[in-house]
């Protein structure tokens, strides 16, 4: 950064099935190749975004293990890990009046501009308030 007195973010920079995501770097406790594991921890990113019914392929799946405050903490895979880089706050985005509460119900919270590409930036923590809520609400993960 530029400006010392400029807040900046740490963001972890990785894309799933074409799509640019972005994570605060200070939400992450590990991060680990994946080896095939499954487990009740182990979420893959597409499904918890709700991509739908699209094939979704992991080209280089890796397990980022989100630090939870006063939980355990949790595991997502992730694919093609990008970059990890500062950012200046005031470059995030809000998304538009319309798609706000959409975005802030899968844990997005925010847009940036990287090297012309558009980067959502989501919330570990929310996805997982939201998956727990929905589980409570259907008697367990699904």
């Amino acid at each position: 950064m530029s400006d010392p007195g400029e807040t900046g973010l740490n963001l972890l920079l990785f894309s799933v099935g074409g799509v640019h995501f972005g994570i605060d770097s200070e939400q992450v406790v590990g991060i680990n190749a994946y080896q095939g594991e499954d487990a009740g921890d182990l979420f893959w990113f597409h499904n918890v975004m709700g991509f739908g019914d699209a094939t979704v392929t992991y080209l280089s799946p890796t397990v980022v293990t989100i630090r939870c405050p006063d939980e355990q903490p949790y595991r997502v895979i992730i694919d093609l890990m990008e970059d990890i880089r500062e950012v200046a706050v005031v470059a995030i985005l809000p998304f538009p009046p319309l798609l706000e509460p959409f975005a802030l119900q899968k844990g997005m919270w925010g847009v940036l501009l990287v090297e012309g590409r558009m980067v959502l930036l989501v919330d570990f923590m929310r996805i997982l308030r939201e998956k727990r809520a929905e589980a409570a609400r259907h008697g367990g993960y699904r």
